[in-house]
């Protein structure tokens, strides 16, 4: 029972190209995966330095910029963020009064600012589907 090897030639071959794009489908998921999720840490880490920018730059703050606006806040989280594209980042700032708060415009001490920032992620294995990474940061304005 000798079995004819020439029609086994290129199995190995056909087998390896079906494994190793699986194989490679799944390694460049994971990248995509970890690129998403460095990414959601920066937008993460953008909302919590706009807020803490905010709160130290309240209506009570002796500076020229002072009190800052939510446009001063954007610009400034834009040059402190890197690694993504910057100019596609959108940072909003919004102030509430809190128990304590007695500033009129909401930016005095013991008021509330709230820092939403957002960012449109784009996977590359996913057919360029983008989806829209967001993260907000309430703290207490100090001065």
């Amino acid at each position: 029972m000798l079995r004819d090897r020439r029609f086994e030639r290129g199995q190995g071959v056909v087998e390896f190209a079906l494994a190793s794009t699986v194989l490679f489908v799944v390694i460049f998921g994971i990248i995509d995966f970890g690129r998403a999720f460095y990414t959601f840490d920066l937008i993460t880490s953008a909302a919590r330095i706009g807020s803490r920018y905010a709160i130290v730059h309240g209506s009570s703050c002796t500076l020229a910029i002072c009190p800052v606006s939510s446009a001063a806040i954007q610009t400034y989280v834009q040059s402190q963020v890197t690694g993504i594209n910057t100019s596609q980042l959108t940072v909003s700032a919004s102030w509430s009064t809190a128990p304590g708060c007695t500033d009129t415009n909401h930016q005095g001490p013991l008021c509330l600012v709230t820092v939403t920032a957002s960012y449109p992620f784009k996977f590359v294995l996913a057919f360029n589907k983008t989806m829209t990474m967001s993260a907000s940061s309430q703290m207490t304005i100090s001065q």
